[in-house]
């Protein structure tokens, strides 16, 4: 597969910087953040926009907290500007460069995918399993701190297999890089 060029740009087009800060507006939990980042609209869109047009984006620091639902987990949370950015970055950074390489069964944060389309897979193959073997077993598990433990030197240099586009792998590695104690995922 080639690797993929002219990605950064699409960061800081207009419309997708608005496309992202309404995506990120509706699913934050945290509402009174919402209304505040909304009052500011103008203000957040243009900041984003000149940050990522003249690359001096930074990842702002990191709210890490715990919760114990059902079990304990930590949790590592961005500022809404930091969310927007994310979003911008994995749409037209990651997407275009990633998406033709994974595998069907890989659902999770894929547009179209999700829960849904998880469970239609397991069902199908449920179905195919029991049909052809008669018993079938299927193991449930939840890797323990599975993103602090990617290596980010490995990860950046099987990313520069398929991103040609330096800007884009530099902010890309900014964010990578921000966390010593493992990826931020959204």
């Amino acid at each position: 597969m080639k690797r993929k060029g002219h990605l950064y740009e699409a960061t800081y087009d207009f419309n997708n910087i608005v496309d992202a800060y309404n995506e990120v507006c509706r699913n934050t939990k945290n509402k009174r953040k919402v209304e505040f980042f909304r009052e500011y609209k103008c203000v957040y869109v243009s900041r984003i926009y000149n940050i990522l047009k003249n690359e001096e984006y930074e990842v702002g620091p990191y709210n890490i907290f715990t919760i114990y639902e059902p079990k304990e987990r930590r949790i590592v949370s961005q500022n809404m500007q930091d969310k927007v950015i994310n979003h911008l970055i994995s749409r037209h950074i990651l997407y275009p460069a990633l998406m033709p390489c994974l595998l069907n069964f890989n659902v999770a944060s894929r547009k179209d995918m999700g829960m849904k389309r998880g469970l239609e897979l397991y069902t199908y193959y449920r179905n195919y399993f029991k049909q052809k073997y008669g018993t079938y077993y299927i193991l449930k598990c939840d890797i323990s701190k599975f993103f602090a433990s990617i290596n980010h030197d490995i990860l950046k240099r099987k990313l520069e297999r398929k991103i040609k586009d330096k800007k884009a792998l530099d902010v890309v590695f900014k964010v990578i890089d921000s966390d010593s104690e493992g990826l931020s995922i959204r």
